[in-house]
C-alpha cells in the first residue's frame, strides 16, 4: 500500500503515536477484506487506543443527489441502507482479528460526529464557499475531477450537491473528529493520485490559502496518511 503523509514525516509518526482513526466513504462498490486490513494493520502502528473507521453514510445522500433522480429523503435512506452494509462488512472484518486486535476498533457512523464543534466549522467553511468565488472554485474542482473520472455529464444545479459533500469532508479532514471523548487528528485518508486535497487541507492549515478559515476556526494541525487508490476501488472519505 503506496501512502504519503502529509503534516508530519514516517520518522516522526514512528516515534510518536497519535490518535488515528480511519475513514470510509459508501462508495460505488464494495471493498475487498485485504483493502480494509491494509488500512486497519497501519492504523494499529501509528495509534493509540481505540480506533474509529467512520463511515461517512449520511453524506452520501448528495452523491445520490446529483447522479441519480431521488428525492432528498430517499437518497439519505438510500445513504443510511449502504452505511448499514459497511457496518456488516466491518463485523466480517473483525472476526478474522484475535479479540485483543478486534476491540481496538469501533465502527462510527457519519451522526456520531455531528458535535457543536463540528456544525461551527460547517457554518464557516459553507460561508466562505458562498462569500469567496475563489474558494467556490477551488471546492468545485474537485467536484468537476469526480465528475470525469465517472464519465458523467450533469446539470449545473446538481454539482453543487456534490460542493456541499466536500464541504462535510473539508470540516473533518481540516478539524479531525471528536468522538469517544477524545480528539483524533491523523487521518487515514485513502483518496485517488491526482486528488490534491490533502495539500490543499495542509495550506489552509499553514495558513497559506484561505487564511481566515484558520483564524477563525482556531485550527490546528491534523495529519494525513493519504493511502494512494486506483480508481474504481472504493476507499475513503475523498474518493466517493
Amino acid at each position: 500500500m503506496e501512502i504519503k503523509i502529509f503534516n508530519a514525516t514516517a520518522k516522526q509518526l514512528e516515534k510518536t503515536k497519535c490518535p488515528v482513526f480511519i475513514g470510509i466513504s459508501v462508495g460505488v462498490k464494495p471493498m475487498s477484506k485485504q483493502i480494509a486490513l491494509s488500512y486497519m494493520e497501519w492504523a494499529e502502528k501509528h495509534s493509540t487506543g481505540t480506533i474509529p473507521i467512520l463511515i461517512a453514510d449520511k453524506i452520501a445522500k448528495f452523491n445520490y443527489l446529483a447522479f441519480s433522480h431521488y428525492t432528498k429523503p430517499g437518497s439519505l435512506s438510500r445513504a443510511i441502507r449502504d452505511g448499514d452494509k459497511y457496518q456488516v462488512f466491518f463485523d466480517d472484518v473483525f472476526k478474522q482479528l484475535p479479540a485483543n486486535r478486534h476491540q481496538r476498533f469501533k465502527v462510527i457512523r457519519w451522526e456520531n460526529i455531528e458535535s457543536p464543534r463540528f456544525f461551527k466549522c460547517l457554518d464557516r467553511v459553507t460561508q466562505e464557499f458562498q462569500k469567496n468565488i475563489d474558494f467556490q472554485k477551488t471546492v468545485l474542482s474537485y467536484a468537476e475531477k469526480y465528475i470525469e473520472r465517472r464519465n458523467k455529464i450533469i446539470a449545473e444545479e446538481k454539482k453543487t450537491f456534490l460542493g456541499q459533500y466536500i464541504l462535510h469532508e473539508l470540516v473533518v479532514l481540516l478539524d479531525g473528529i471528536y468522538t469517544n471523548e477524545k480528539n483524533y487528528n491523523l487521518i487515514v485518508y485513502p483518496t485517488y493520485r491526482d486528488s490534491g486535497m490533502s495539500g490543499l487541507i495542509r495550506d489552509i492549515q499553514a495558513g497559506i490559502k484561505f487564511p481566515s478559515l484558520k483564524k477563525d476556526l482556531n485550527l490546528k494541525k491534523t495529519i494525513m496518511a493519504e493511502c494512494i487508490i486506483p480508481w474504481g476501488t472504493v476507499g475513503a472519505l475523498g474518493s466517493k
